[in-house]
């Protein structure tokens, strides 16, 4: 973790609290929270704001029996309990946090707070339950967490309906007026100023036009209400009483015309909006301007060299941070910031429901990258697949619907190689995240399956978009990342391989024989295997899903074992297992050689040829030609064509048996 990282929720154990029953899950400094509508999104950061949202009021916090989880059976009845507990990392660094909550930290090895909400039942005087709610620290049950620690440490979540242009207006609640609160404003300063302002706006006021409008309506009032103290009316321009001059403020958006956030748009107001309530929830232990006599301060304490390395002096003498520092400097400054001129502001975890609100995807992309460069932690909620795109891979909560409440996987412990990484990062940024959307993922090699296995569920009556199951081609046979991915966020899969049946040919010498693929394997005595099978073998293995002593030996009964953990593998290529399959059917055979006699430039006597080598079985001589670039088809295209006009008679019994099985595994869940 970064020196510089902000506190940070790291993890979150719900029980019977609403959509949840029992769950336990870890998080890492940035989440992203994904799920369908109604699966407990906006609940799971309810459950967190019971504990640190200051702007929840005691009597919040006691709860109804409709926030007992749906599957209890009147709970309050029978005395069931809620428990939300919540635990904290990355505050080593601030010694307010550390000495104002030391009660709840349960580990000196990896400084962790733990808090706890108990809500539960009492029994009356009449043998009744009544319910109350404590919020411990650490294990210490009699040791609260109350609203003067939320001074220090707290939550603010920044809702999906949200109205923007009210919000940057109110006084009270502006992210404007909070980021101004954060400076020491001279007020000596404001009123030399104010008094600047009064006099020139007056100006205005010697106009002939409004002098007798003000003459007009003093006789005009004077004539209702006679001569009375407050009767005489006066016009003034502007508000410039300095205590107040600061609310005057207002936000211009634009370069060569200005317009006020009244005049601009909802999405670019939302970006605004958004950037603003971040600023001012930063860590401000490393103040970007520092006063002229706090510094002169500052730098008579040791080790205040750091200074001067950071901080320059501003025309008013006043001193301005330096642009573009050093990780070092910035982890040293801080470090004498810290201990010299310590914040007493607490730490704010913000929540953003649904950022993408208004918003073009390329600016949805564009804030979460901007959040993602913050020190600041930050929960997230959203259904952008723009976002999830480009969102780190240890950094997605994924929640799914169960009939047993709302399950919670996270991705904060993944381990994966560099490689891996990569791979699953690009495949995940050019799918838009596609990935994380689906009840069940069907996970292929190529851009053929990707045409293919939608047309063929379609066919079997299993339409993939009807469970909303998602085909994932990842254009390569290395599912290891995408497997590890899978399991972590919970989300039932199944993957399709190729066999690519083979035989070992020895030549005369004693070499190591070779492996000769492309061949069909009836009439063939000779030893043989599948490659496909053994790349399944040892991905499990390598995955510790099995033992390799629990593989059988034949590849029939291995077949049988792999299908069973999700992966279903093919006898030869599909293109080649297509057309074997459908090799005994008249009709099926007519629409490969239809689509073969469109799609070739090859001519008559090519289209002869793929016809006979078809007949004869000669199923690689016949892909040869569908890749060959002399006749201008390809895999992907042949298969994108063969797509919209295939039949029954074309689908292998593994991808029949994939199909069936991810059905079957979405609706287990």
């Amino acid at each position: 973790m970064n020196e510089l990282s902000a506190p940070y929720i790291s993890r979150v154990k719900i029980k019977n609290f609403r959509n949840y029953k029992d769950v336990d899950v870890v998080l890492s400094h940035k989440q992203v929270i994904i799920g369908e509508n109604n699966v407990g999104k906006t609940n799971f950061l309810r459950a967190i704001q019971i504990i640190l949202d200051p702007k929840l009021s005691d009597e919040d916090r006691y709860l109804n029996e409709s926030d007992f989880f749906d599957g209890l059976v009147d709970p309050m009845k029978n005395g069931d309990e809620i428990e939300i507990i919540i635990e904290i990392k990355g505050f080593e660094h601030n010694k307010s946090l550390l000495s104002m909550l030391a009660d709840a930290t349960i580990r000196a090895s990896e400084p962790v707070i733990r808090l706890t909400y108990h809500y539960f039942p009492v029994t009356n005087i009449n043998g009744k339950y009544e319910y109350e709610y404590t919020i411990f620290q650490g294990e210490k049950t009699e040791v609260a967490f109350n609203h003067s620690h939320r001074k220090y440490l707290n939550l603010k979540v920044i809702n999906a309906i949200r109205d923007v242009e009210a919000e940057l207006k109110n006084i009270r609640r502006s992210p404007i007026n909070q980021l101004l609160k954060q400076y020491k404003i001279d007020k000596d300063e404001l009123v030399e100023i104010s008094n600047k302002l009064k006099q020139q706006s007056n100006d205005i006021l010697t106009i002939d036009e409004l002098v007798d409008l003000q003459t007009q309506i003093n006789k005009r009032f004077s004539n209702v209400l006679g001569n009375q103290p407050y009767s005489k009316i006066a016009l003034e321009t502007v508000d410039v009483d300095p205590n107040r001059i600061l609310n005057t403020l207002k936000l211009m958006i634009g370069i060569e015309k200005q317009r006020p956030t009244s005049e601009t748009s909802l999405g670019l107001n939302n970006i605004l909006y958004i950037s603003l309530i971040l600023l001012s929830l930063e860590d401000k232990t490393i103040p970007s301007l520092i006063k002229k006599d706090t510094y002169d301060e500052l730098i008579l304490e040791n080790e205040s060299d750091i200074l001067t390395l950071c901080y320059e002096k501003t025309e008013k003498e006043n001193y301005s941070l330096k642009q573009d520092l050093n990780e070092q400097n910035l982890i040293d400054l801080y470090s004498f910031m810290d201990t010299n001129h310590s914040s007493t502001e607490g730490f704010t975890i913000p929540a953003i429901e649904e950022p993408e609100a208004h918003l073009h995807p390329t600016f949805q992309r564009i804030i979460y990258k901007d959040v993602m460069k913050k020190n600041t932690s930050v929960l997230m909620t959203t259904h952008s697949p723009y976002i999830t795109s480009v969102a780190p891979l240890d950094s997605i909560v994924h929640l799914r619907a169960t009939n047993q409440g709302t399950v919670v996987h996270s991705t904060a412990t993944i381990e994966l190689t560099d490689g891996e990484r990569r791979d699953l990062e690009r495949y995940i940024d050019v799918k838009k995240g596609e990935i994380y959307f689906g009840k069940g993922v069907i996970l292929v090699e190529g851009i053929a399956e990707e045409y293919l296995i939608p047309a063929f569920a379609d066919l079997l009556e299993k339409p993939l978009d009807l469970k909303g199951i998602i085909c994932c081609n990842i254009n390569s046979t290395n599912f290891k990342p995408f497997v590890k991915f899978l399991d972590l966020l919970g989300i039932p899969y199944v993957a399709l391989t190729d066999g690519d049946f083979y035989i070992e040919v020895k030549d005369d010498d004693d070499n190591e024989p070779t492996r000769k693929f492309h061949i069909m394997s009836e009439g063939s005595n000779q030893q043989y295997g599948y490659l496909g099978n053994e790349r399944i073998s040892s991905l499990l293995i390598d995955l510790q899903k099995l033992n390799e002593s629990k593989i059988p030996d034949s590849f029939q009964e291995q077949d049988k074992f792999f299908s069973k953990l999700g992966f279903f593998i093919g006898r030869y290529t599909m293109e080649v297992d297509i057309m074997d399959t459908c090799s005994a059917s008249e009709d099926g055979k007519k629409v490969i050689f239809d689509i073969f006699n469109e799609l070739t430039s090859g001519g008559s006597r090519q289209q002869t040829n793929f016809r006979k080598e078809f007949e004869e079985r000669k199923y690689w001589d016949c892909l040869k030609k569908i890749e060959s670039s002399n006749n201008g088809i390809g895999k992907g295209r042949f298969s994108q064509r063969l797509s919209t006009s295939c039949r029954v008679e074309h689908i292998p019994s593994y991808i029949d048996d994939a199909i069936t099985d991810i059905y079957a595994r979405v609706d287990e869940v």
